[in-house]
């Protein structure tokens, strides 16, 4: 994570699992704790201060989500993309389909559903974080290049 920070992609954990197993994995893994429940997502939150929040500011600005529904994860990279991102997804199952479609770049983990390989641009074949740094950094190699030898 800290080597997708480095190269300047942003991070976000969007789990299905309860709000402080989401935290505590942030922290672990180096992405951060400023983590939200997915009722912030539709502005219904108790919370009157992250209530105010627009919904959009909410999402770039979060490290991520927690108790998120396939609806939630849809809206998540929609919304990201209006506000001019590039944005990659990583899913597994049935439930990620329809937000690895909408992404720019859906990533089907090695072990995913025929769905979410259906509905993927690309599909891993070892797992980790690792191979997806190494095609970042090859693409990043292969458009260097591509602009070079345009110019020369």
């Amino acid at each position: 994570i800290r080597r997708a920070l480095n190269l300047g992609v942003n991070v976000k954990m969007i789990t299905g699992d309860q709000l402080a197993i989401g935290k505590e994995t942030g922290r672990r893994l180096g992405m951060g704790t400023n983590m939200y429940p997915s009722s912030a997502l539709l502005g219904t939150h108790k919370d009157a201060n992250l209530a105010s929040i627009p919904v959009e500011e909410l999402i770039e600005k979060a490290d991520g989500f927690a108790g998120v529904f396939p609806e939630h994860k849809y809206e998540i990279v929609k919304k990201l993309q209006e506000r001019k991102h590039i944005v990659g997804m990583t899913g597994d199952g049935v439930n990620d389909a329809p937000a690895l479609k909408k992404a720019d770049i859906g990533i089907a983990v090695a072990d995913a559903t025929d769905a979410a390989r259906g509905a993927s641009d690309i599909v891993l074949t070892e797992p980790g974080l690792s191979v997806i740094i190494s095609a970042v950094l090859t693409s990043r190699a292969i458009f260097q290049r591509m602009k070079n030898y345009t110019i020369y």
